[in-house]
C-alpha cells in the first residue's frame, strides 16, 4: 500500500512540475512579447511565481514601461506634415515633438502596446480629432543573405518578410525557409521568412536575424567574405588617408 501511495505522489509530482513548468514558458512568452497588453501582462504575472526571474521582468515592464532613451517611434499625424516622421524617445524616457505640441509627453510606465492611443490622446490635446498611427520600432540586425545587411528599426508589429525587407530584401542566393534568430549570439527560432509576424516571435531590440545561404560553406563563407570585404574597404580608406 505505501509503494502504491509513493508511486501514486511521484506521478502527481511529475505532473504539477510539468504544469508549472509549461505555465512558466507561457508567461515567458508574454513576457518577451513586445505588443503584450497590460492585462496579458499582468495574468502572466499571476501564473509566472512572484520571485522567478520572468516575473521580475514582467513587473519591471508593468511599473516602467517599455521605452527607453534612443528608442525610435514612427509617427503619421493626418494633415500634420510636421509630426508625420520617425522621433527618438529623450531622457526620462520622453517624447518632444515638434508644434502645433508644446512641452513633452512622458512615456514613464508606457507599454509599446498602449502607445497609440496614448499618442492619440496627446496630440488630441494640441489638435481636434486627431487620426494617428504610432508605431514602436524595434531595433534589428538583419544578416545573412540579403541585400544591404544592417541593423535597422522595424515596426513591431511587422511580419519578419518585412524586416527582411527593410535590408533590400533577400539576394538570388537566399534559403527564404532557412532562417535563424539569435539573441546574444545564440540561436532561439529557426523557420520561415513567410507569415511570422515579430510579436508573436517575441524579438527584443538587439535581437539578430540571419537569412542562410546557398553558397557553398552556406552562411559562414558569406560572413567570411564581408569581412573580408570590409578589411579591404577599410585598408583603400587608410591609403587614401595617407597619401
Amino acid at each position: 500500500m505505501r509503494g502504491i501511495r509513493a508511486l501514486g505522489f511521484g506521478v502527481w509530482a511529475l505532473f504539477a512540475a510539468g504544469a508549472l513548468a509549461a505555465q512558466d514558458q507561457d508567461a515567458r512568452k508574454v513576457a518577451d512579447r513586445p505588443l503584450a497588453t497590460r492585462e496579458e501582462l499582468q495574468a502572466a504575472l499571476s501564473s509566472a511565481g512572484g520571485a522567478s526571474e520572468v516575473a521580475m521582468r514582467i513587473k519591471s515592464r508593468l511599473s516602467d514601461g517599455d521605452f527607453r532613451r534612443g528608442d525610435r517611434i514612427a509617427l503619421m499625424v493626418q494633415a500634420e506634415s510636421t509630426l508625420s516622421d520617425t522621433f527618438v524617445v529623450g531622457n526620462g524616457p520622453e517624447l518632444i515633438l515638434p508644434p502645433p505640441t508644446t512641452g513633452s509627453m512622458s512615456l514613464k510606465g508606457v507599454l509599446r502596446s498602449e502607445l497609440q492611443s496614448k499618442m492619440t490622446e496627446y496630440i488630441g490635446r494640441f489638435k481636434n480629432n486627431p487620426i494617428v498611427r504610432a508605431q514602436p520600432l524595434l531595433r534589428i540586425s538583419v544578416q545573412g543573405e540579403v541585400a544591404k545587411a544592417g541593423i535597422y528599426g522595424v515596426p513591431a508589429d511587422a511580419q519578419l518578410a518585412d524586416a527582411l525587407m527593410a535590408a533590400g530584401g533577400t539576394t538570388q542566393f537566399a534559403k527564404p525557409n532557412n532562417v535563424t534568430i539569435e539573441r546574444n549570439g545564440k540561436a532561439f527560432w529557426h523557420g520561415s521568412a513567410f507569415d511570422t509576424d515579430l510579436d508573436a516571435l517575441a524579438l527584443r531590440d538587439g535581437d539578430q536575424i540571419v537569412v542562410d545561404s546557398k553558397r557553398p560553406g552556406g552562411i559562414d563563407a558569406l560572413r567570411v567574405t564581408a569581412m573580408l570585404v570590409g578589411i579591404a574597404v577599410g585598408l583603400y580608406s587608410l591609403s587614401r588617408a595617407m597619401h
